[in-house]
């Protein structure tokens, strides 16, 4: 009784939701779902009407008849049409205003939950659930015309002969239980796929897209991942056959009954008939409203059990809404801190752990970083150099007071205030498959019309004469007329995005020359320090070469500060940067 409750009021929330959006093509809908079932219960009185007026021979009302039909079918036709016009534009419009919610959703989610491997399977989850919003409202109004049709036809049945009533009931109620009785399977095993089609398509993709093409064809890896591409389609394809099995199952039983019911009712009918106590026309009119009861019946069910069904994936997803929007409204109540940062930043034992990861990425870090100083952040793959960034630019949280602007906790501070006041270059930073223009002004996107800036910008990457069409000019693969560029010219881009902005207390460089050769690497090197003097610059590199004209270096080992100094000092100190030093000095020597 408590999941029925809870499948009426999830149904009700849904298609009220759909109804707030647009309440006139929902009620139109509605109208022309009840049209349809009178239309087709009329079809059924006036069907025997026909036919009894053929065993009369009275031609008049015979065409009266035929008329009329004609009649209401073309009244049913014309307002289905409209009606179906209008749902299917609002349809369209609904699901952008739902991938317009989500894309809040995934944007309230902490960055610590995007980066987890359950996100994309999450995601794909996410954005099934939320299509069943429409389609619960869609089934939850064609449940009116399948309410209206049966009781009609019901009615019918009773009046004509109580016991093919009573077997239309019975059939249909028994198709609809074992309908209902496979509900849980269905959503469990739509869950799994849509889990792991991620899987499939990710192989497929690799095996088929032009970026991974170079080491496809070099190492001659197609049999490999074409066998791993084979597994996961193949665990797909199982499962979607389980599925296809359960619903073939549930059609063919309830079929078979169907049939069995059905040749019952004719020897019924047609007995009486034979008595004198029905006309031929009851016989057509019997089969017909038979057919229609016994379906009508069996599509309520059916229909109850897939907004079950819908409703399960609905609630799963609003618990996760309500969750991101309780720590959303949480962080919004809390009274934060203007961003302050005129002295230093404090990096007081700060530890943190990824998901899915008992060790630790940095432990116990003690560090100061002051204003305006240009700070050279250095280690090996995996000592922590990104993980303490992200942390420092408040995208990764913490809950204790271990990192402090100008003495308050990072915790405590607005973050898009700060963020306002801080910009990133990353190792990993995105290539927008848009226009150049988009690329540079995705640094301050405020800027996206102002082309005289854009373009000097585009200069002092050195990349001015470049494009063919400018800032207009369209890059990657999405367009056949588009530019894709090397590694090293992509880089140049994005480095742009930090020079077009005016504001930054705070600017982080992710090995920000690693695609560069080295004499764009020195002089985007000397532009990058002369740009950014007096503001403060974290610059990460696994170059040691690039950290020499830092102010302060950081050498990172296995999560924790190894060192910190100038070249000078850490070079006396004989150390891990020493050995750095020394190791990549022999390249030039």
């Amino acid at each position: 009784m408590k999941s029925f409750l809870q499948t009426v009021k999830t149904t009700y929330d849904a298609t009220s939701r759909v109804y707030r959006f647009n309440k006139t093509v929902v009620i139109l809908s509605l109208l022309a779902y009840i049209v349809s079932a009178l239309q087709s219960n009329l079809s059924v009185y006036a069907s025997k009407f026909i036919v009894d007026q053929l065993t009369l021979q009275n031609l008049n009302l015979l065409m009266g008849g035929i008329a009329l039909l004609i009649l209401f079918q073309l009244l049913r036709v014309g307002l289905d049409s409209y009606a179906q016009l209008k749902s299917r534009k609002m349809s369209l419009e609904f699901s952008i205003q739902c991938e317009n919610q989500l894309i809040d959703l995934v944007a309230d989610t902490d960055l610590i939950e995007k980066e987890h491997p359950r996100f994309k399977g999450d995601f794909s989850y996410w954005s099934y659930s939320n299509s069943k919003y429409y389609d619960t409202y869609s089934i939850a109004i064609s449940l009116v015309k399948q309410i209206v049709l049966a009781a009609l036809s019901l009615f019918y049945l009773l009046h004509s002969y109580w016991v093919t009533a009573l077997l239309a009931l019975l059939v249909g109620t028994l198709r609809g239980i074992y309908d209902l009785r496979a509900v849980r399977q269905r959503v469990e095993i739509d869950e799994q796929l849509i889990r792991i089609t991620r899987s499939h398509h990710y192989y497929y993709d690799l095996l088929t897209t032009s970026e991974t093409q170079k080491e496809m064809m070099l190492f001659q890896l197609y049999p490999h991942f074409r066998k791993r591409w084979m597994d996961k389609k193949t665990e797909w394809a199982k499962l979607q056959i389980k599925l296809d099995k359960i619903n073939h199952q549930r059609i063919f039983r309830g079929e078979l009954l169907s049939i069995v019911n059905t040749g019952l009712v004719s020897v019924i009918t047609a007995y009486l008939i034979y008595k004198g106590s029905l006309s031929i026309g009851d016989y057509v009119a019997i089969t017909m409203a038979l057919s229609m009861t016994e379906n009508n019946i069996s599509s309520m069910f059916s229909s109850f059990s897939r907004l079950k069904e819908f409703c399960t994936h609905i609630e799963k997803l609003k618990l996760i809404e309500g969750s991101t929007q309780v720590a959303v409204s949480a962080e919004k109540q809390t009274q934060a801190e203007p961003f302050i940062f005129e002295h230093d930043i404090q990096i007081r034992e700060l530890t943190f752990r990824y998901p899915n990861q008992d060790k630790p990425a940095i432990a116990g870090i003690n560090a100061q970083i002051k204003k305006g100083e240009v700070v050279a952040i250095l280690g090996e793959n995996g000592s922590g150099k990104s993980t303490l960034i992200k942390l420092l630019l408040g995208l990764y949280r913490t809950h204790d007071d271990s990192i402090l602007y100008d003495g308050v906790s990072l915790k405590h501070i607005d973050r898009f205030q700060m963020w306002n006041k801080s910009s990133a270059i990353f190792q990993d930073f995105i290539r927008y498959m848009t226009q150049v223009r988009d690329n540079i002004a995705a640094g301050h996107i405020d800027d996206i019309d102002n082309s005289e800036k854009l373009n000097r910008m585009l200069a002092r990457v050195g990349l001015s004469d470049t494009f063919k069409h400018g800032l207009d000019n369209r890059l990657g693969f999405l367009e056949d007329d588009a530019v894709n560029l090397s590694g090293g010219q992509w880089q140049r881009l994005a480095l742009s995005r930090v020079f077009v902005r005016d504001e930054d207390e705070l600017v982080v460089f992710d090995e920000p020359t690693a695609a560069l050769d080295p004499l764009s690497e020195v002089r985007l090197m000397n532009d990058i320090l002369g740009h950014f003097k007096g503001k403060t610059v974290l610059l990460i590199s696994h170059r040691v070469g690039v950290a020499r004209n830092a102010d302060r270096i950081i050498v990172m080992e296995r999560g924790r500060i190894a060192e910190t100094g100038t070249h000078e000092e850490l070079l006396a100190r004989q150390g891990l940067y020493s050995e750095m030093w020394n190791q990549q000095k022999q390249w030039y020597d």
